[in-house]
């Protein structure tokens, strides 16, 4: 494989964080010129290398962005079962939790929910340095879906009822046959 494929699969591997220049430097043996060629030299129908301070990262080109928005409108118009919308109303109130805090609060094993979550956008895992397990939280994808700009704009007991019934309908309507 080039230093093209090479640079293209670390950039793909490290997703939308990107790599820091020096990183790539130092894996793929090159000088910041030698890198600079490759970025500018890189090809291809539907990526490119976006250059960011010190940081690079292999995107989408804009030409694509149309048929990426309707991917994501698919995507979250996809139904959920009813143990993915129960674990990610647990989530969504509860946060930042644990898959095994879920599993207390259902009484029931979620690992096929929380991973449904996390495949459709909805929710992510992150390392918390006070934690020895991975911490959920909702994405900005669910907030999106859910049509709110801020958790604060959940309905709480302290709303009207119309309000919170309206909310979940939305999460109702959501909902698939299926149970996980």
């Amino acid at each position: 494989m080039n230093d093209k494929g090479i640079l293209e699969a670390l950039l793909y591997t490290a997703g939308d964080e990107g790599l820091d220049e020096k990183q790539l430097l130092e894996i793929l043996d090159i000088d910041q010129t030698q890198l600079s060629q490759l970025v500018s030299e890189y090809i291809s129908d539907g990526l490119e290398i976006q250059h960011f301070g010190q940081t690079y990262v292999l995107t989408t080109k804009k030409d694509a962005a149309n048929y990426i928005e309707k991917l994501i409108e698919q995507k979250s118009k996809m139904k959920l079962s009813q143990a993915a919308m129960e674990s990610l109303s647990i989530i969504a109130y509860n946060q930042p939790l644990s898959r095994s805090d879920i599993e207390m609060i259902r009484g029931i094993n979620s690992d096929g929910a929380v991973k449904t979550l996390i495949a459709r956008g909805l929710i992510e895992a992150k390392d918390e340095a006070d934690s020895r397990s991975q911490q959920l939280y909702t994405t900005e994808l669910f907030l999106n879906v859910f049509g709110i700009e801020h958790l604060d704009d959940l309905p709480t007991t302290d709303e009207e009822d119309e309000e919170i019934e309206a909310f979940f309908s939305n999460l109702v309507n959501q909902k698939g046959e299926n149970n996980e």
